[in-house]
């Protein structure tokens, strides 16, 4: 493998790509492509969010402090659905939420990839632009168009086209995923041409 032959900018030698791009843009297929296919060990940003945001965590400490005991159902865990809607409905709530969140997050990533045994470890976050630390050694921007991650979540999720332009709404642009990106990913077409782009980047087959 290209990338394992190289290796990256880290001290132990791994290969760490952030994976980022819009809601729907259809990431979750991608990796488990990388993983299956190619032996990445994923990081989702997500998940980690998720955990940190259990009772007893410093995540769901922070937010507790900041929006009130309200913010807790009865079995004291998060209200998933009050602060999915402040998040997508409200810029000033979403600011502090990412404000109280966002450093927690990266601070266990690093951590998780450290620990990582395999040589390439892919972080997937539709964020990384607000990553603090800049451990990458690419970002791979997966690129959709708007009207297929719409058709994609509206299919998948059972979202209503308004729920949809307004989780986009709260996301950076395509020109911003762009510009900090060092490689874009066709995800417009079938899961076969994404293999192609895959094995073309990391094993560098077809190279010039």
């Amino acid at each position: 493998m290209l990338i394992e032959e190289n290796g990256g900018r880290n001290v132990d030698g791994k290969f760490i790509a952030a994976l980022t791009g819009g809601v729907g843009s259809g990431k979750s297929r991608i990796l488990e492509l990388l993983k299956d296919e190619f032996g990445a060990e994923v990081i989702q940003t997500d998940h980690v969010a998720w955990m940190l945001e259990e009772p007893g965590q410093a995540g769901y400490d922070a937010l507790i402090r900041t929006f009130g005991r309200e913010l807790a159902g009865e079995d004291k865990r998060l209200r998933k659905d009050v602060l999915a809607s402040m998040v997508f409905t409200d810029e000033e709530a979403r600011q502090t939420v990412n404000r109280l969140i966002h450093p927690l997050v990266w601070q266990w990533v690093q951590t998780l990839a450290g620990e990582a045994e395999s040589s390439l470890v892919v972080v997937e976050s539709a964020l990384v632009l607000e990553n603090p630390g800049d451990f990458f050694d690419e970002i791979w921007y997966v690129y959709t168009l708007r009207e297929e991650r719409i058709r994609r979540l509206m299919e998948s999720r059972g979202y209503s086209r308004k729920r949809c332009l307004q989780m986009m709404a709260g996301q950076p642009s395509a020109e911003a995923y762009r510009r900090c990106a060092d490689w874009i990913i066709d995800n417009n077409g079938s899961l076969e041409s994404v293999r192609r782009q895959m094995e073309k980047r990391i094993r560098g087959k077809g190279r010039g």
